[in-house]
């Protein structure tokens, strides 16, 4: 009986000690601040290489974000539809930059180094530049057939809107209706 009530409390202490570990944190982007001469917030940030699976890339960037809404822009610097959308997009982006959302774009090595660092200071928001290993994960995993494709997150990280496996820009109306709708979460 005593040795039952011994082995019984070692499991028992077994498994408090496992049910109280906390999961692993995704681990966040790294951030580089860059000065711009036009005075547009913009700031860039890098996905550790180590990260690659296309979830992961979103949750590295989700964990610099917590309890915000957070509007995800997957494009490039050569696709024309993209720079079309980044155009469309800057009619609200003021509005809910005052109500806190933050305008996350993220690109690959796709998009030439200097192309790509000319154009953001222009489009206020944080910058994220992947590797190309890391955008054909991305596109991969999350089934991305084109550009650009949005992901918007909740203040709690989950998802309340996306069209990556459509692609292209759902216009200014379905991109405010659910930022209200994320925002009021």
């Amino acid at each position: 009986m005593k040795k039952i009530l011994i082995l019984m409390a070692t499991v028992l202490s077994f498994t408090t000690t496992s049910c109280a570990r906390t999961a692993p944190k995704a681990e966040a982007a790294e951030v580089t601040q860059v000065e711009t001469t036009t005075g547009v917030p913009s700031t860039v940030k890098i996905v550790p290489t180590s990260i690659t699976g296309g979830q992961a890339i979103i949750d590295a960037i989700k964990a610099n974000y917590p309890n915000k809404v957070v509007l995800i822009d997957i494009w490039a610097t050569w696709c024309p539809p993209c720079r079309a959308a980044l155009k469309d997009i800057d009619a609200i982006k003021p509005t809910y930059q005052n109500k806190g959302v933050v305008f996350v774009y993220l690109t690959g090595e796709t998009s030439p180094q200097d192309k790509w660092q000319a154009m953001i200071p222009s489009i206020s928001g944080d910058h994220y530049r992947l590797t190309k290993q890391q955008w054909q994960n991305l596109c991969t995993d999350l089934n991305i057939p084109g550009i650009p494709a949005y992901v918007l997150l909740n203040k709690d990280g989950s998802v309340g809107f996306s069209n990556l496996t459509e692609g292209g820009y759902p216009g200014n109306d379905v991109i405010q209706n659910n930022l209200e709708v994320a925002i009021s979460k």
